[in-house]
């Protein structure tokens, strides 16, 4: 079971690697097939979610929903007391109790508010909330009343957003790229190709589109770099103050993002990311400034006594939410299924005897009560409606 919670293998790949190991070590006993390890793992992940929680008054949530194909959406709740964070490290996916995941084909804000209330009655009072800047996440959390924390990722995100988005130079420079990737990827100078450039979250890794200018700039400084080379790089030269300004406050984005993933946001580290910030006093280095220090300001209110650091980081749900994509992605027209119950066995205690009691406590038929009451009809159950299989059919890969 910790053989595929630890890792990128697929069940099948786990339950087969179980097999050579037998053969290589010449050791006789029963391998668990692959629908056996995928049994283990939702019932680890039913046990996370409902075992008894400690009734406190110092929880901090961090909430995030995502898509997947269709309209389904999951919506996921972790959750940590504030003295269990230690704020010398970064959150792992242990540190966190899992509290809801439930799936609809669309989430409003009254719907949220409903789910946290539920989960205020088992868990007591949350002092906040840690999301991105989603709308219904916004609204749900307000009429909830619970305070929110906004992701720093994101708003880093945001700032960047507003500075670029309609910046003529960057749209030039990143069309450029697309087109210089598209012309030469099978070319001979295919290694000289940009990095692929993500639409949807190009703003959250703008880092890889300024590394990559300063690669190039600096590559064009050597001799390294052949006469038929140098003409296919030569329009980047064109485009340096901009790369190097990118550069410059992508330097920044690094060291705010490690200092406060780190250390969380307090007054501490609120001056010293100002201090970090204190040359940047023209262009778009101000105004990316001015959007930080509004940030701090904004969420340094969540601060309830003197010397508290604030959790100000959902990247975790972010990658716990990543392991999941990685899982449906090998049969993403299925759905959003019962397999969702991977998010929460991620965060079990790998002791043998918690992982005994986790795969105990439930059975096959709890575990279809829980899809049936939290899960919307997936997409391979609406497709099977309209176009069945047919008896003894094959599918030819």
């Amino acid at each position: 079971m910790l053989a595929k919670i630890n890792t990128s293998s697929s069940f099948r790949g786990v339950s087969k690697t179980l097999v050579i190991f037998q053969f290589s070590l010449n050791v006789h006993c029963k391998s668990p097939s692959y629908q056996t390890g995928l049994l283990w793992v939702k019932k680890v992940g039913y046990y996370q979610l409902y075992k008894p929680k400690e009734v406190a008054d110092d929880w901090i949530i961090i909430a995030d929903e995502s898509i997947g194909i269709g309209q389904e959406k999951v919506l996921v709740v972790l959750g940590i007391r504030r003295g269990n964070i230690k704020f010398d490290r970064p959150l792992k996916i242990q540190d966190l109790e899992p509290l809801l995941v439930k799936s609809k084909e669309n989430w409003t804000g009254d719907m949220i508010a409903e789910q946290l209330r539920i989960v205020k009655k088992r868990i007591g009072n949350i002092l906040y909330a840690v999301t991105d800047s989603g709308s219904a996440l916004k609204k749900g959390l307000r009429e909830a009343g619970i305070n929110h924390t906004n992701d720093l990722t994101h708003s880093i995100a945001i700032a960047l957003e507003k500075i670029y988005k309609k910046n003529d130079e960057f749209i030039e420079y990143t069309h450029k790229m697309g087109q210089m990737r598209f012309k030469l990827c099978n070319s001979k100078y295919a290694h000289l190709i940009p990095p692929n450039q993500r639409s949807k979250s190009r703003f959250l890794n703008i880092d890889i589109i300024s590394n990559w200018g300063m690669k190039v700039l600096k590559a064009l400084e050597t001799n390294t770099v052949s006469i038929e080379e140098r003409k296919q790089l030569l329009w980047v030269k064109e485009k340096q103050p901009l790369i190097e300004e990118m550069d410059t406050i992508i330097n920044a984005v690094k060291q705010i993002s490690i200092l406060l993933k780190t250390n969380g946001l307090s007054k501490k580290t609120k001056r010293q990311c100002i201090n970090i910030l204190k040359q940047y006093k023209t262009g778009k280095m101000k105004i990316f400034k001015t959007h930080m220090t509004k940030y701090f300001e904004d969420n340094i209110l969540n601060i309830q006594k003197r010397g508290e650091h604030l959790l100000c980081s959902s990247d975790i749900i972010e990658s716990t939410f990543g392991k999941y994509k990685n899982e449906i992605s090998k049969n993403p027209m299925s759905g959003i299924t019962d397999l969702a119950l991977i998010i929460p066995a991620l965060t079990i205690n790998s002791s043998r005897e918690e992982i005994k009691k986790a795969i105990d406590y439930s059975t096959v038929k709890e575990l279809k009560q829980w899809n049936k009451e939290n899960l919307c009809e997936s997409l391979s159950v609406k497709r099977n409606l309209i176009f069945p299989k047919k008896k003894n059919e094959y599918i030819f890969q």
